[in-house]
């Protein structure tokens, strides 16, 4: 189970590195305009849209650096976990984006963040098992 845990683990540190990278540079990432007008909504647009993604794209990286590396697991987790939380925003703010019938039928930008519940599953198994180890 240990072996598996780190592969998902990894898995997500390759993923979050990757996806995060793609922020740092213009119109590579699918999800920078989604990321820009959520992040513009939820600060009240008090962040400009360049610095938004630039933060976003840190944070991102910083996260999959964590999770590959296995430093601060449980930090690094946490960290995370709120992110993806914060993922699903649009599907409150920006319906119109994520749906064609809300609540039921979603766009493929919905079905894009929809699709996170499997990373917040995958995140709450690995702190399941850094929180469990401290015990063994």
């Amino acid at each position: 189970m240990r072996n598996t845990i780190k592969l998902i683990r990894l898995s997500l540190g390759i993923i979050f590195i990757w996806y995060g990278m793609l922020k740092f540079f213009p119109s590579l990432s699918p999800a920078e305009d989604l990321a820009i007008k959520t992040i513009d909504i939820m600060f009240f647009g008090l962040i400009s849209p360049t610095l938004s993604i630039k933060l976003l794209a840190l944070l991102e990286v910083g996260i999959g650096i964590g999770f590959l590396f296995g430093f601060y697991t449980r930090i690094v987790t946490l960290i995370f976990l709120g992110h993806m939380l914060c993922t699903f925003a649009p599907l409150f703010l920006l319906p119109e984006l994520s749906f064609t019938h809300a609540p039921y039928a979603f766009t493929l930008v919905g079905q894009y963040i929809v699709k996170n519940i499997v990373f917040i599953l995958a995140g709450v198994l690995i702190y399941q098992n850094e929180v469990g180890s401290k015990f063994r």
